[in-house]
């Protein structure tokens, strides 16, 4: 096997399609919760701090390439590129690749935890780990475990954001503004979670013929494109509420970014509306898969449309605290 196409292979267990949508949520912890610009890429902090992605881009290809790892023949169905390229790469390489990253990560995070004091940072690491890896593999297995399948936005929107948070943050975890961004966090969890409802409601066929127990083989797909629209609107809502608030504890100025917030969350909320009308026009689950499928393309762009405003928000909260531009109304 040539070096490029290792590589290939592994970009491709990997998603690294998706890794730009998941990277916003490093951006905004690193954003919200560094005091100044100046500090985040000091002497002191910098080499932490490439310290801390590193551990965040290797825990990202894990749960991808876990799920790779353990779903290889339920891919041959429906996503042959992935297929492909276990075979190619080999599946006991591919599992060894899987452990020598895990080890990687847990010990970086260890270091970083003792370098700036932060014991979360260990505890989330361990915590995405278990999950990331549990969600394919027996005997947790939580993809095929109904609602437990929830547990899988924990390491992907949840757990990354809040790591980042307190990787530059110096902020105690039981002040308003940390409270605030684990709001937060929570309703980008609840709100992007919706839309891997509507991903894995694209894989229900293999899914039932695996006999993999997921939301949508529980639901059926048109309980879960409202289960996923109402989440969305839950998520947007709480993000919304959250933002306006921490606004308030920066400057009061920063609140002209809300129609921003809003326009974007309705973007994202648009595409998952237009599929549960749809459903409200079929009977037919055949129709219902291609017209998901149809849209599938785009799906990346869902998640981008929901997080540019959050992410914009982030940046001028960072611009503002370190031009010193802080003029509360709520005190931290």
């Amino acid at each position: 096997m040539s070096i490029i196409d290792s590589i290939r292979f592994y970009s491709t267990v990997s998603r690294w399609e998706f890794l730009p949508a998941v990277s916003v949520g490093i951006l905004i912890g690193l954003f919200i919760g560094a005091e100044s610009i100046q500090n985040l890429f000091s002497s002191d902090f910098v080499f932490t701090l490439i310290e801390g992605i590193i551990v965040f881009i290797l825990l990202f290809n894990v749960g991808f390439m876990v799920n790779c790892w353990a779903d290889w023949k339920v891919d041959e169905l429906y996503k042959t590129k992935l297929f492909k390229a276990v075979k190619g790469m080999g599946r006991n390489k591919l599992g060894i690749l899987v452990i020598v990253h895990i080890i990687s990560a847990i010990v970086l995070a260890f270091h970083i935890s003792l370098v700036i004091s932060r014991i979360e940072i260990s505890i989330l690491v361990w915590i995405g780990t278990f999950l990331g890896v549990t969600y394919s593999v027996e005997p947790f297995r939580f993809k095929r475990r109904g609602i437990l399948h929830s547990l899988i936005a924990l390491p992907i929107f949840f757990i990354p954001g809040v790591y980042s948070y307190f990787l530059v943050s110096d902020l105690p975890l039981f002040s308003l503004y940390t409270y605030l961004f684990l709001i937060l966090a929570s309703g980008v969890t609840i709100g992007h979670y919706a839309l891997i409802l509507i991903s894995q409601a694209e894989d229900l066929p293999a899914d039932k013929k695996m006999d993999l127990y997921t939301p949508a083989v529980k639901w059926g797909l048109k309980k879960t494109l409202y289960i996923s629209f109402t989440s969305n609107l839950i998520g947007s809502i709480i993000i919304t509420i959250a933002l306006i608030l921490m606004f308030l504890i920066i400057n009061i100025w920063l609140l002209i970014l809300v129609p921003l917030i809003i326009i974007g969350r309705y973007l994202s909320m648009k595409e998952v509306y237009a599929l549960h009308k749809f459903s409200l026009t079929t009977s037919e689950d055949s129709v219902l898969l291609k017209e998901i499928r149809k849209k599938m393309p785009k799906y990346p762009m869902w998640h981008a449309y929901g997080l540019t405003g959050i992410t914009i928000s982030g940046l001028l909260i960072q611009i503002f605290k370190s031009l010193d531009w802080i003029n509360p109304i709520l005190i931290n």
